[in-house]
């Protein structure tokens, strides 16, 4: 069983991503795993890609520098980390949230589509009901990720709404906690205040641009049937009423009952349809968009993300889905998807 940890015992392994898997490197005795010309070839390459880069200019190697620097190339740069609440005598110490958050990189994380929902939702939970809980250098991680949100907003233009939302909702959580905020310090919360209504500002100095005429499709251009299978999937039903609003050639759609029905049908179970749907009566005659909203305030929408973090059952291993771990036990892992919700009930005393 290999050591998860910095460890004297530690055979110092580390584990590379390659084209065929996971492979296991030995920094300490090349000679162990590999012949010797071959180990060394793989390690050089390897270091070449994690070097870290100082703002000087100046470059650190990690076969100089392998106790110090082996906990950020295995938990940072391969965005999986060892799940523990508990102190063992292989790992000692046990995981944080701040902690998870830093090392499973959710701050570059923002600047990957697949997992910028993931991201914004998990803040929208910190912010609304655990960021006094944070530790000062966790806030100020937090407010670092939410800061490049905020600017890939800006750049790209979209998700200007729910994001506005989420600012609000940071500083009425760090209004109504001011007297209980890190050290009751003052200082701290005045500047944590200033960069919320910054962003804020920033977000309301937004200029849409007018998409200019490319001769390329637009959603006015493809038939009913499809624009109603992207509608389905919309996580917020507001965006259907400002596509309504915006388009006089779409705004038949915020009242289409086969769109409301096949919204209702995406996010909720059958079972939570009929606590509503009391009648049986022809599909065309039901009020669908009624039993949305019954259902939306009922049991809330359903969380959709393209990519989210995994639990292996057999390592004990957060980790990124798309990236993967080199696992204990690779034919016979199962692992549970984490919800935002369920990643911070794992840290919960």
């Amino acid at each position: 069983m290999p050591f998860l940890g910095q460890d004297w015992r530690s055979p110092g392994c580390v584990w590379v991503r390659t084209c065929s898997g996971w492979e296991r490197l030995l920094r300490q005795d090349p000679s162990r795993e590999f012949g010797d010309a071959e180990s060394i070839h793989r390690i050089e390459e390897q270091n070449q890609r994690n070097n870290v880069k100082h703002q000087d200019g100046q470059t650190v190697d990690n076969m100089s520098t392998c106790g110090a620097h082996c906990e950020s190339s295995l938990g940072e740069c391969y965005h999986w980390v060892y799940y523990s609440r508990e102190s063992t005598r292989e790992c000692h110490g046990y995981l944080t949230l701040g902690e998870a958050v830093r090392k499973l990189d959710f701050s570059n994380a923002v600047e990957d589509t697949k997992r910028f929902r993931y991201v914004c939702r998990l803040l929208h939970l910190l912010l609304g009901e655990k960021m006094v809980e944070l530790a000062g250098s966790a806030q100020k991680n937090l407010f670092g990720i939410l800061e490049k949100i905020v600017n890939r907003v800006i750049e790209s233009q979209t998700d200007i709404g729910p994001i506005h939302e989420l600012l609000t909702i940071g500083a009425q959580s760090l209004w109504a906690e001011r007297w209980h905020h890190i050290g009751y310090s003052k200082t701290l919360w005045i500047q944590r205040m200033e960069a919320l209504l910054r962003m804020k500002v920033n977000l309301n100095n937004i200029r849409i641009k007018e998409r200019s005429d490319d001769g390329k499709l637009t959603l006015t251009d493809l038939p009913d049937e499809v624009v109603r299978e992207i509608l389905r999937r919309v996580a917020d039903h507001r965006d259907i009423f400002s596509l309504a609003a915006a388009s006089s050639g779409l705004s038949e759609f915020g009242r289409d009952w086969v769109m409301w029905k096949n919204m209702c049908e995406f996010h909720f179970t059958q079972e939570q349809i009929k606590t509503f749907l009391k009648e049986d009566k022809e599909d065309k005659d039901v009020p669908w968009q009624d039993i949305y909203f019954r259902c939306y305030r009922r049991f809330g929408p359903r969380e959709v993300f393209t990519d989210m973090l995994q639990l292996c059952c057999s390592c004990k291993v957060l980790y990124w889905k798309d990236t993967g771990h080199p696992c204990l036990d690779p034919e016979n892992s199962v692992s549970l998807p984490i919800t935002p919700k369920d990643f911070l009930k794992l840290f919960e005393v």
